[in-house]
């Protein structure tokens, strides 16, 4: 698989803080795998491997491949759970084919839709394996991903391992970029995941016993992923390690790196009530509690952005105008929106130059 070493220019909604980014944090597993401590193995051995979780919600244009990415793993002592979220396609009957012919797969339907984090606690629930990791039903395994991440896991001792994406359109096609472009191993913690949110786009693989006390926060519905994701780190005092190869194809459509509606009022105010309950059910660092605070004045400044943005689109632009005055917070989303739209310009115009030979 082509490993795309430059930084990915992929746009990113408002979700992930309009403010921007710091990936300067990370630190190279080289430097910390004296001092990281193993974790103690889950010990029943008649258990997989790995547990594979997939959620799925009318699905049936990808699950197919999906279901079959993780077939083709090099490894074989897994289990795959799908959840299925009430689909109303033929999710359900291409899942229940492939079950019929592998013990290995199990599905889990429900009478009514709930949400990606309820079905993926359900899942959760059922997990035997040793490992867990997550795979969206529109996306795909590189073939040797699980037993990749399993070695990393066991020559670093650690108990959660990721490796990069590499980010495919609607139909499968390469675009060019992965999520981080990373040159070297890389590990990070609470902190840095809050400073840099788009890390919880990684599908890592998770030593199970970590995930005994921990569920999907099901209110969300946007956002969870993140949400577990930190809550995890904080409560184990952890870092993940991330290694630039990409085993997982994560297939980008709609033109976000995210399927999340960014200019949704009731996700951003999910997220900022997900902040607020972390903030008062730890006990931050003073390092914690200023990137918890900086969060959210970016959701908050995100939130405003989409009051500017339908206030544009419905004409009225002294309305938006004095959004943003009120807020001078939005001025950062504003310039987040202008150079993405710069970039896009860019890329177009050397497609085209490619195109005709230039």
């Amino acid at each position: 698989m082509p490993h795309h070493q430059s930084q990915s220019t992929v746009g990113l909604s408002s979700n992930e803080y309009m403010a921007g980014e710091d990936l300067s944090f990370a630190r190279s597993v080289e430097d910390r795998a004296q001092t990281d401590k193993p974790v103690t193995r889950i010990t029943d051995a008649a258990a997989p491997s790995v547990t594979v979780v997939m959620a799925n919600f009318n699905g049936e244009r990808w699950i197919g491949e999906a279901i079959q990415s993780v077939q083709k793993q090099s490894l074989d002592d897994w289990e795959l759970i799908v959840a299925d979220d009430a689909s109303t396609d033929a999710s359900v009957e291409i899942v229940r084919a492939f079950a019929d012919n592998d013990s290995r797969i199990k599905l889990l339907t429900a009478s009514f839709n709930a949400g990606p984090s309820t079905v993926r606690n359900r899942a959760l629930e059922c997990a035997r394996g040793h490992w867990i990791t997550f795979l969206d039903s529109d996306d795909v395994l590189a073939e040797g991903r699980l037993e990749s991440l399993l070695q990393r896991a066991e020559s670093y001792g650690a108990g959660i391992v990721a490796d990069d994406l590499l980010i495919v359109d609607e139909e499968g096609s390469l675009t060019g970029h992965s999520l981080l472009g990373l040159e070297s191993f890389k590990s990070f913690d609470a902190v840095s995941l809050i400073k840099a949110p788009r890390l919880a786009y990684l599908k890592p693989m998770v030593n199970a016993e970590l995930l005994t006390e921990l569920r999907y926060e099901e209110r969300l519905r946007s956002g969870e992923d993140f949400d577990i994701l930190l809550r995890l780190l904080a409560k184990h005092d952890a870092r993940i390690i991330v290694y630039p190869a990409m085993g997982y194809r994560y297939r980008r459509r709609g033109g976000s790196l995210s399927s999340d509606k960014s200019a949704d009022r009731q996700t951003l105010r999910g997220m900022l009530d997900a902040n607020a309950r972390f903030r008062a059910s730890h006990t931050l660092s003073a390092r914690m509690a200023a990137a918890c605070a900086r969060r959210h004045r970016s959701l908050k400044a995100s939130l405003h952005w989409v009051d500017v943005t339908e206030a544009i689109r419905e004409k009225r632009f002294v309305t938006a105008v004095r959004h943003v005055i009120d807020h001078p917070g939005v001025l950062s989303c504003v310039m987040q929106f202008f150079n993405k739209r710069l970039s896009l310009l860019i890329s177009r115009s050397k497609r085209r130059a490619r195109t005709f030979g230039l």
